[in-house]
């Protein structure tokens, strides 16, 4: 993964290049390169084997794979380690766009599908482990994704990083992790088990794109004593990119999701649990009917008409 560092000029740190520079110019990351050619080569003969995989979660996965080779070999690398704005490009397509296509593919659904005997116990023990359980928690992946984004932008981490490459690769790292954890929450429907609620999804979603804004609006007011080591104008650009072009990214995924939601049969009326629980006693205190402990509300006609009634009823109330 090819970098280059902050060149200092006379009056300080010199302008980040320009943004021609960072399309046009190419150093090939072997490494990373093989690992996705591997990856890409293993998807597709799933694909293929399994007969009758959908091409749109083909797409999506070469999608993210196409996304990576532009992050690692273009000039967002080459110049992403110097530059404050193109550094930020580097983020949201790490902590974004590559781990949005990724899960869009379903490849755990993939794996699962072609693992047999053995392989496939332990395969749905690990994803029902109570550590995965754990890590794929609502709260678990926020508090990841707002931990990455803050500690990366808002400390010391990016002076640190601008002399360090080793820390440049970590926070790399970081980024892809903390968005591949939390997009497999917010928008996944493959093997995971314990998936959240779509309401809770689009929460999730919110209060994710309150940490960007948050971030992006403090870069963009930044004084030159908070990044000596980075041009300050690229600091206000890279603010800019974090806010507009983060919330951006946020809301098409959150329409996209919006989208999987009325399309999802089982999500047709989806509160999550606490608020079934919630909605259910209401019902039962109003009305007297020990039913909504057992039957689903919106399938049974006449339940769901005493429980309109009460709302009604409510609303006249306290109108």
């Amino acid at each position: 993964m090819a970098g280059a560092g902050q060149t200092m000029g006379p009056m300080g740190p010199a302008p980040g290049p320009a943004w021609v520079d960072v399309l046009t110019t190419w150093e090939i990351a072997w490494g990373v390169d093989a690992v996705l050619l591997v990856l890409g080569a293993l998807y597709l003969t799933g694909a293929v084997r399994h007969g009758s995989w959908p091409v749109r979660r083909t797409a999506s996965f070469l999608g993210a794979l196409a996304a990576a080779v532009l992050t690692w070999n273009s000039g967002i690398a080459v110049f992403g380690h110097g530059a404050f704005a193109v550094h930020m490009v580097m983020h949201l397509m790490l902590i974004m766009v590559v781990p949005a296509l990724w899960v869009a593919g379903h490849p755990l659904e993939l794996l699962r599908h072609h693992l047999r005997g053995g392989a496939a116990r332990r395969f749905d023990a690990v994803v029902g482990s109570r550590v995965v359980r754990g890590l794929t928690f609502p709260a678990t992946v926020l508090v990841v994704y707002a931990a990455v984004v803050v500690l990366t932008h808002l400390t010391g981490f990016m002076e640190a990083m601008a002399s360090s490459m080793a820390l440049h690769h970590t926070e790399q790292a970081l980024y892809l992790v903390a968005g591949l954890l939390f997009f497999h929450t917010a928008i996944g429907v493959d093997v995971l088990p314990h998936r959240p609620a779509y309401f809770a999804r689009f929460v999730l979603m919110l209060v994710a794109m309150g940490v960007d804004t948050l971030v992006g609006v403090v870069l963009m007011l930044a004084p030159a004593s908070m990044f000596p080591a980075y041009d300050l104008e690229g600091v206000h650009l890279g603010g800019a990119i974090m806010w507009v072009g983060g919330d951006g990214l946020m809301m098409v995924i959150m329409v996209l999701l919006g989208r999987l939601w009325v399309s999802d049969p089982s999500g047709r009326v989806d509160f999550g649990p606490w608020l079934e629980s919630a909605r259910r006693s209401a019902y039962s205190e109003q009305t007297g009917d020990a039913r909504a402990g057992d039957d689903d509300l919106d399938d049974d006609d006449e339940a769901l008409a005493a429980y309109n009634r009460m709302l009604a009823r409510l609303h006249r109330d306290h109108g």
